[in-house]
């Protein structure tokens, strides 16, 4: 075999098998504040499926419901709290709650569950408002950059465009 060959294949077999045991199992979550109002806004992407019932989605902070998708989930959220989240689906793959927290300037943890089929899965983030970035289509986008530059430049190699 060709030697710059046989380094693209292992370079190919290395990122499929590290992509396949860093892919996330639950929702991913991306935390950011709204540009005008400072509010708190939580991105849950999760994979798509056509299984039915769902997909829906509740968020919790610290346990309590604050906020879901579900039918009639909504007796069960305050009604405090019903004033203070929005939550949605955005895209087929992503919910969001956009949140006016109180100005108590304390760290939360946010909980993010989805309902796809017959079965909730879901994932935790500790958030402190003070120390997010504002949202912005650049930051809501990051997590997508490194599949894209990983295939950038896994095409030349896997062509011998870059050989020596």
């Amino acid at each position: 075999m060709v030697p710059h060959f046989s380094a693209c294949l292992l370079l190919v077999f290395v990122t499929t098998v590290a992509g396949f045991w860093y892919t996330p199992r639950g929702p991913q979550m991306y935390p950011c504040l709204t540009y005008m109002e400072r509010n708190l806004r939580v991105d849950c992407e999760f994979p798509a499926t056509y299984q039915l019932p769902g997909p829906y989605c509740e968020y919790r902070q610290d346990s309590r419901l604050v906020g879901s998708t579900y039918p009639n989930a909504v007796t069960l959220v305050s009604t405090d709290n019903r004033r203070r989240a929005n939550v949605s689906l955005v895209t087929p793959t992503v919910c969001r709650i956009t949140w006016a927290p109180l100005s108590d300037d304390k760290p939360y943890t946010y909980t993010c569950r989805v309902y796809q089929g017959n079965s909730w899965k879901e994932n935790s983030m500790a958030v402190h408002q003070r120390l997010l970035p504002i949202c912005s289509a650049l930051s809501l986008m990051s997590h997508k950059a490194l599949l894209l530059l990983s295939l950038v430049t896994s095409i030349p190699l896997t062509m011998g465009l870059l050989s020596p």
